[in-house]
């Protein structure tokens, strides 16, 4: 049946539905549309509100931990929506199991190597400097009794002169990369090192044997992007080692290596810093946007030019989602029950590229004015992640999808809990451990095609 002929047989509840809509008006309410959906049985039909108004807005994190994840994230890079980023790996290196080493062993070479997890963002044509050097200090928390872990901000000092250097073209979908058949990145480090610490398992120094002398002498290491060089994030393996190479002479010389392993990942984390200067997400961190009581910054996407909120893990940026006005949809004169909630967000057009990838999965996590997460919301006992379809070609079928309803129902039955929200975020680890991310606008402040609608199906009753 036509929607025209619906109109026809049952004019009572098309002027109902219009009075409804122009009560909202007058209200100076946020309008719903209606979509041309009606699916009519004998008493009731189903209608389709293709839009409602949503309130979005950025959170940033102060600080999250980034130790133990098991990534290293080494960063040199520009994004134009979300400012320049840098990220720095520190880590321990513990002590050899150390062999029978001859007073005849000759010295050859010591490098520090890292292998690749094959993550990546940006332009991988381009070639990178790594640079190494050694902490000046023990690695230990700063306040240990307090601090637990370390954190995206936390910081050690360490020679600005790097003990090494390696610049390389990096192909990290390939089995192997350009530098060497089996190391990721090798970096040469100073021969008096080698030759030190030869030295020493030569005369079984307790230095090279016991854990803390060990680490007391070689403190720890930290490896960062040559500030020359930008262009791309790569992700590597914590497991990172030092490999010190020689030889003992005899008929035929034996040329060996001895290795230095990953102490802990207790011991590893990231540093992670960000300028947004030049981008809409430069006046997150100004006084007018903190959060009382908590350790978050909220930037409404009224405040930016085009309405966007932007989400990226491993700078701590969430999206969150109000729906301030869905007890207004309990004012229509035909309202009887919500059969279904749906949460499309659409990314920004031109935002994503295949080397700048949208995250694989984001998580919706009940929340308030806190801005503290809680319950992730499921769906037949699962956490949903959003059901990433992806149109990197033309852009028009790319969405994240959530099935809300749940959450819907509570929400719009009590008007004291009308505060509350939904935050998007990326799920542990992969939001401290990649650099994906996503623009999303809001629909009422923009006339994008792309933008966050909510969808909801009701009952409506047919007098």
């Amino acid at each position: 049946m036509s929607r025209k002929s619906q109109i026809t047989r049952y004019p009572a509840i098309f002027f109902s539905i219009i009075s409804g809509i122009c009560i909202f008006s007058s209200c100076d309410k946020p309008t719903i549309t209606f979509g041309s959906s009606f699916i009519t049985t004998n008493n009731t039909s189903i209608v389709v509100v293709d839009t409602t108004t949503l309130l979005l807005s950025t959170v940033s994190l102060d600080s999250f931990a980034t130790a133990a994840t098991g990534a290293q994230l080494i960063v040199q890079y520009h994004d134009p929506y979300f400012g320049n980023i840098v990220s720095k790996s520190y880590l321990q290196i513990g002590p050899p199991n150390v062999p029978a080493v001859s007073l005849e062993a000759a010295f050859d070479s010591i490098s520090f190597i890292m292998r690749l997890n094959k993550t990546y963002y940006g332009d991988t044509t381009l070639p990178m400097q790594f640079d190494v050097s050694q902490i000046d200090t023990p690695m230990t928390l700063p306040e240990p009794f307090i601090q637990s872990t370390f954190f995206n901000n936390s910081n050690l000092p360490y020679n600005p002169v790097p003990w090494g250097s390696s610049t390389l073209t990096i192909s990290p979908t390939a089995l192997h990369t350009t530098q060497n058949f089996q190391d990721s990145v090798k970096i040469r480090l100073p021969d008096s090192i080698g030759l030190r610490l030869l030295n020493m398992m030569q005369y079984r120094s307790d230095t090279v044997i016991n854990l803390n002398s060990f680490l007391s002498y070689f403190k720890g290491l930290v490896v960062y992007p040559d500030p020359s060089t930008s262009g791309v994030i790569y992700g590597f393996r914590d497991t990172a080692f030092v490999k010190l190479y020689y030889h003992e002479p005899g008929v035929v010389t034996n040329y060996t290596y001895v290795i230095f392993p990953f102490n802990t990942r207790a011991h590893q984390f990231n540093n992670i810093s960000f300028d947004r200067t030049g981008t809409q997400l430069a006046s997150i961190g100004s006084p007018a946007y903190i959060v009382p009581n908590t350790v978050t910054h909220e930037l409404p996407s009224t405040a930016t030019t085009d309405s966007s909120a932007y989400l990226q893990g491993a700078t701590g940026l969430q999206v969150k989602i109000r729906f301030p006005y869905l007890p207004d949809l309990l004012t229509l004169p035909d309202f009887v029950a919500i059969l279904r909630a749906e949460l499309i967000m659409e990314p920004k057009l031109g935002t994503y590229t295949p080397e700048l990838a949208l995250p694989p999965q984001a998580i919706l996590s009940q929340s308030n004015t806190t801005n503290f997460l809680g319950p992730s919301l499921a769906l037949n006992g699962a956490v949903q992640t959003g059901n990433l379809v992806v149109d990197y070609i033309y852009g028009q079928n790319t969405f994240y999808s959530y099935d809300v309803t749940t959450y819907i129902k509570t929400i719009i039955q009590d008007p004291l809990i009308n505060q509350d929200a939904l935050i998007l975020s990326m799920p542990v680890p992969l939001n401290t451990t990649t650099f994906n991310r996503a623009v999303f606008q809001n629909k009422r402040y923009t006339t994008a095609d792309y933008h966050v609608s909510l969808k909801i199906y009701y009952i409506s009753l047919v007098h």
